[in-house]
């Protein structure tokens, strides 16, 4: 079972790119890299068989429809389907939840109960929230602690109104992975007693990382999107018990999913051309051909432990980090570290990590109840693939262990004393000359870090009426006028932005406007380099406070 993940990186031409060399990407929960055989699958759709399905008799048209059935095919034996009558094509998950939802509830009687979990994609929520409200349906969760669902207390919340079951394979913002077996043992023993319910399993996320069967997990119903496991965005997999699809009701109408139609009513096509209205996203189709072939032909195993290694090394040394608390867990993990940063903001740390070329990805992750229940508004997500090296690993916690150096705490700065409501702060200690005299771009950045440190935090002006509009992070400036002299002080939650907020502010706090229009502070910006390293989000959000200043002083006191 060895595994080269080197060797495994070179099938992937984005990263042979000149600007991805150094490129350590770990976003894979959000979207794998594309194989050079599927990028080429799709290119060679285009140029050989670009035609529609199914209703031209034309030799492109042929092809196109033996290509789109091929991929049925190997989709099937993908999941391990009884039948590709039993596999549709969506554009991904997220609609082949929606189609679930619509088509499933459409039946249902007011009060029948739809079980999902707060570990849910807001994929596999909104649409079960949305066909509750519809059909007078009752939404219960899977008993949780701190948002973390008890799957092995499903049995709870489930009773003779219960209709259908649909849970997560694996968590996209932890990483969990929830033990099917027990689960499908706990909805037995609700069967046995005679109830009709069914079972989704989301498995967007369990697709990339294992082997998938969807007769021994004994579910009804399997969704995945290809964009997950290397293959193209646009296409994903509905799997389906036959004999439930048959009796399920169409979710859109239109071209390919009809036999006849006249004035007044439609025959629908057969399985499983009746839930694939109009035309399908083909050359994605020849691509997620391309991707299913391309993981018949590795060691599946051997890539996930692969993927492990990394994992339990990446929870290990990030856990003995000071000023990092870890919200994930290495156990029953597909592959996602998820933490935050005690100093300074999970979004300040994302920017710092760009621009040492990793990729990682902060936010709530489609996941709001999970992490609000874990007490967090964002977390920071590190999801790994089978390219993923050991190097890849060792840079991204270097990258950690600098940043949290530079968080360290310092002496907050004296705020000071006014009589308008708020306090401006005291950045008289700030010095411009020694944030232009540090050597390298690193090292400016942490300097301005520091700068941020001398903002302090100001709950009295976060108000509407004071956001600055264009900032990445909120950012919030007041402004007055005392005899001739401007005044500002500024509040964010981005430890960067308020660090180019101090840099503006002392260079305008208590100046004159002719003062302020003196100086040419867009050229001091680009002077310090921060207009070449800062994204662009950043510099606009620069521009943005010094736009509010000046007209500030051209309007005078807000």
């Amino acid at each position: 079972m060895n595994f080269d993940p080197d060797a495994f990186k070179e099938f992937f031409p984005l990263f042979a790119q000149p600007e991805n060399r150094d490129l350590i990407y770990l976003d894979n929960a959000a979207t794998t890299q594309k194989p050079r055989a599927v990028i080429e699958a799709v290119t060679d759709f285009y140029l050989h068989s670009n035609a529609n399905t199914h209703r031209s008799s034309h030799r492109l048209a042929r092809r196109a429809t033996e290509m789109v059935e091929r991929v049925r095919r190997q989709a099937a034996v993908f999941l391990n389907a009884a039948s590709p009558r039993e596999v549709i094509f969506c554009r991904g998950a997220t609609e082949a939840l929606n189609l679930l939802a619509y088509s499933l509830c459409s039946g249902l009687r007011p009060g029948d109960e739809i079980v999902i979990s707060t570990a849910e994609h807001h994929a596999n929520i909104v649409p079960w929230q949305m066909m509750a409200q519809r059909h007078g349906l009752t939404l219960r969760y899977v008993p949780h602690i701190a948002g973390i669902p008890e799957f092995q207390r499903l049995h709870e919340v489930l009773n003779e109104r219960t209709r259908i079951v649909s849970l997560t394979g694996g968590s996209n913002a932890l990483g969990l992975r929830p033990d099917l077996e027990g689960i499908a043992r706990q909805l037995r023993g609700c069967r046995s007693r005679g109830r009709e319910l069914h079972w989704i399993v989301d498995g967007a996320q369990l697709a990339a990382h294992e082997t998938v069967d969807v007769q021994s997990i004994g579910c009804d119903f399997f969704v995945c999107s290809a964009h997950k496991f290397y293959g193209p965005s646009g296409i994903g997999l509905l799997y389906g018990r036959e004999s439930l699809l048959r009796r399920m009701p169409p979710w859109q109408g239109g071209g390919e999913m009809i036999a006849t139609v006249d004035l007044h009513s439609s025959d629908y096509a057969d399985l499983p051309h009746r839930f694939e209205a109009g035309t399908s996203p083909l050359a994605a189709i020849a691509g997620l051909g391309a991707a299913l072939e391309f993981l018949a032909d590795r060691d599946r195993a051997a890539m996930a432990a692969h993927e492990q290694s990394l994992l339990a090394r990446l929870h290990r040394e990030i856990a003995e980090l000071p000023g990092v608390r870890l919200i994930s867990e290495p156990k029953q993990n597909l592959g996602i570290l998820a933490f935050v940063p005690e100093n300074g903001s999970a979004t300040d740390l994302v920017h710092w990590l760009d621009e040492k070329d990793i990729a990682v990805r902060v936010g709530h992750h489609c996941a709001q109840p999970l992490i609000r229940a874990a007490g967090e508004t964002a977390t920071l997500r590190a999801s790994l693939a089978a390219y993923n090296t050991a190097d890849d690993v060792e840079r991204f916690i270097e990258s950690l262990r600098d940043y949290l150096s530079a968080s360290e705490t310092v002496p907050e700065q004296v705020a000071l004393s006014s009589t308008a409501g708020w306090s401006g702060d005291n950045l008289s200690a700030l010095q411009l000359e020694r944030l232009a005299a540090q050597r390298n771009w690193q090292d400016r950045y942490r300097e301005l870090m520091r700068w941020g440190k001398s903002v302090s935090e100001k709950p009295a002006i976060r108000r509407s009426e004071n956001l600055v509009r264009g900032c990445e992070s909120d950012a919030w400036l007041v402004h007055r006028e005392e005899n001739g002299k401007h005044f500002f002080a500024l509040d964010s939650d981005s430890r960067v932005v308020k660090g180019l907020g101090a840099l503006l502010l002392s260079q305008v706090d208590g100046c004159r406007a002719e003062e302020v229009r003196a100086r040419d502070l867009k050229e001091l910006f680009a002077e310090l380099g921060l207009e070449k390293h800062l994204s662009q989000s950043r510099s606009n959000g620069f521009y943005a406070l010094l736009q509010r200043v000046l007209d500030c002083i051209a309007c005078g006191p807000a």
